[in-house]
Formats: C-alpha cells, sequence, structure tokens
C-alpha cells in the first residue's frame, strides 16, 4: 500500500519548492488540478458528464493555506 504519492509533474526551477515541502520546510497544501480517472475506460472524463465517477475529482486534496492575520 502507498501512504502517500506527490506528483511533481516537472518542476524545473520550482524543484527547491517540492524539496522544502518533502523535508518539512514548508506545509503540504495543493489540490488536483485535473479529475483523476479510476481506469483508462473512463477517459474521456469530465466534470458534469453523467458518467462521472472518477478515483479524485477534480478540486480533491488538501486546502490551500489561508496566511495567519500580521502579528498573531
Amino acid at each position: 500500500a502507498v501512504d502517500a504519492l506527490v506528483a511533481s509533474w516537472l518542476p524545473g526551477t520550482e524543484g527547491d519548492g517540492v524539496a522544502d515541502v518533502l523535508y518539512g520546510k514548508r506545509p503540504f497544501t495543493g489540490q488536483l488540478p485535473v479529475s483523476w480517472p479510476k481506469s483508462e475506460a473512463q477517459l474521456p472524463l469530465n466534470v458534469g458528464d453523467g458518467r462521472y465517477d472518477p478515483q479524485y475529482p477534480y478540486g480533491w486534496g488538501l486546502t490551500t493555506l489561508t496566511p495567519a492575520p500580521a502579528g498573531g
């Protein structure tokens, strides 16, 4: 079983940001920008389709951070 998966999609010059998260310097945040199908048979898979039942839907994931108020 897999406890976690990070898809960094060719981070290029932003690779340091991925490393910061993996080594605990920054918290994990983010949500899927696409729907992840259960199988290839579901493709194409679009939000709003009558058969829309992905493994992970568009927007699935961790919430984005809300910055703390200054001085708080």
